[in-house]
């Protein structure tokens, strides 16, 4: 075949087929993310898991920072549209709505761990230049949304604290903190003979009598009782 039809052949995929490639692209480039870190992975390395020519994998992205740009984009995209959804059908008092969105927020990271890392653990790569998907960014503001609800809480009288910010960053840090826990737990699981690496200390969560599920729980259930402390804010 000549390098003229080739190249017209590879002009006129299918939109379809376009973005079925580019899902590959950003499930890989998420594994790959993962396994290497910010600074190990490579737009080469991550070619080869595709089988594809680097030249073409430029076709979708200009470098590994936009890669994880379009990779969080994705993930923070369908977690907003868990939360409006939740928001959408939720009908009584503000605080209930708020432990909703923290279970989802759990819940999140127990379908796809991966995901929730690529969103909230991994570092972005440093680029001088700003491609095209940097460009498009909207920012997705977990922070400020919550802080939000939480506020209309406070006016509801339901929370019985004043600073919004500093109780959405609060309970931030419980609830991340709690997802990472419960994957080391879900780990040990679903591989009970798994002897692991003492250095990593996973192994800790072997010798705990209650499950991940029933720690999640109860990370829910204190939550709402801080929340509803009036007396969280005196010092």
């Amino acid at each position: 075949m000549s390098e003229k039809s080739s190249k017209k052949q590879t002009r006129s995929r299918s939109p379809e087929k376009k973005a079925a490639q580019f899902e590959q692209i950003l499930e890989a480039g998420k594994n790959l993310f993962l396994e290497k870190g910010r600074d190990g992975f490579s737009l080469r390395g991550l070619a080869k898991i595709l089988g594809m020519n680097q030249n073409n994998l430029y076709n979708y992205v200009e470098s590994k920072r936009e890669l994880w740009i379009a990779i969080r984009n994705k993930f923070f995209k369908q977690y907003r549209d868990e939360n409006i959804e939740i928001m959408k059908v939720h009908d009584g008092p503000t605080t209930d709505l708020l432990m909703k969105i923290f279970s989802n927020f759990l819940e999140f990271a127990g379908k796809d761990f991966g995901a929730f890392s690529m969103m909230h653990l991994t570092e972005s790569p440093p680029s001088d230049k700003i491609g095209p998907f940097e460009k498009e960014y909207q920012e997705f503001n977990y922070l400020r949304g919550t802080a939000r609800v939480v506020q209309n809480a406070i006016e509801a009288k339901e929370i019985k604290q004043s600073n919004p910010g500093l109780i959405t960053f609060f309970t931030y840090s419980l609830i991340l903190g709690a997802a990472i826990v419960e994957r080391n737990m879900r780990l040990l699981e679903q591989n009970p003979d798994f002897e692991g690496d003492y250095v990593s200390e996973i192994l800790t969560f072997k010798q705990t009598d209650f499950g991940s599920t029933e720690f999640r729980n109860y990370v829910v259930e204190k939550l709402e009782l801080i929340l509803k402390n009036s007396n969280l804010d005196k010092k």
